[in-house]
């Protein structure tokens, strides 16, 4: 299961207007009970009110930045991983060229189908298409599979002429090492979340903050549409990018794939040398 929040269930559109129109339904409220208690509300309590609402205000303001600065750092990690995996795959690529016959071009078909699908991957997360993903990573597991399975037959082959015990093969080193990246880099976009129990607060906050911006608004009565509807559309926004920053598959930001389509670019045009200096052959 990719999306484990229940907050992923929903669309980013669904969300903001969710958000949106419950702050605008917490700020009327808040404005009709003031205004139904502005008879008996005296100086001292009104000016209460507001030292309460720049208080609300102020805690919702941190926790959104802690909340954007941990979804970012989430985001971060991820293109981290992205960036070291597309490295390892590069340098598996290389060190095939030392492998004997067969090994050397079955591996390097294999790391260059591992490539597009990867591309193809971050494709498809823009499109938002889950199984299509969950499929390519199958497919990925996969070729890691056959990777070290090459990988230990032509480790044994070579301990074979040469002492035993001298180490483990780069080949085989670098190809451990794109299993684990792998690895991390799925639990960084699928486990690595902010927790349920910070939205919970996030949420409550935001909303206990717009009551009591519209019970100021009801105490003293007036209240202005304009300001009370921007406050809640910059809050709301706000709370969208740090959704969209979280969540495994982004719909605001996207990571940047380039380095993994040089990469690809960088093999086929190997690929063609080789190509033609054995028909120059």
């Amino acid at each position: 299961m990719i999306t484990p929040h229940f907050l992923d269930q929903f669309s980013l559109a669904q969300l903001f207007l969710a958000t949106l129109a419950a702050m605008v339904l917490f700020i009327e409220i808040g404005f009709r009970i003031g205004r139904h208690s502005q008879s008996k509300a005296a100086k001292a309590q009104s000016s209460q009110v507001r030292s309460i609402m720049g208080a609300v205000l102020g805690l919702l303001a941190f926790i959104l930045a802690f909340s954007f600065a941990t979804g970012q750092s989430h985001y971060e990690v991820r293109v981290q991983y992205m960036v070291e995996e597309a490295r390892l795959a590069r340098n598996v690529y290389f060190q095939a060229e030392f492998l004997p016959a067969p090994y050397a071009d079955q591996a390097r078909q294999i790391i260059r189908k591992y490539i597009g699908d990867r591309i193809q991957a971050d494709q498809l997360a823009r499109e938002n298409k889950v199984v299509e993903i969950l499929e390519l990573t199958e497919q990925s597991e996969q070729m890691h599979k056959d990777l070290w399975r090459i990988a230990a037959i032509t480790e044994n082959l070579s301990d074979e002429s040469r002492n035993v015990g001298m180490g483990r093969d780069p080949f085989t080193e670098l190809v451990s090492s794109l299993i684990d990246i792998h690895a991390q880099r799925l639990q960084a976009a699928l486990m690595n979340r902010i927790p349920n129990i910070i939205w919970i607060s996030l949420y409550l906050c935001a909303l206990l903050s717009m009551l009591v911006v519209g019970y100021q608004a009801g105490l003293v009565g007036r209240r202005s549409p304009i300001a009370t509807v921007s406050l809640a559309l910059v809050f709301s926004g706000i709370m969208m990018l740090i959704t969209d920053l979280d969540r495994p598959l982004m719909s605001l930001f996207h990571m940047d794939n380039h380095i993994m389509v040089e990469i690809m670019q960088m093999m086929d045009a190997e690929q063609a040398a080789l190509l033609e200096i054995g028909t120059g052959d």
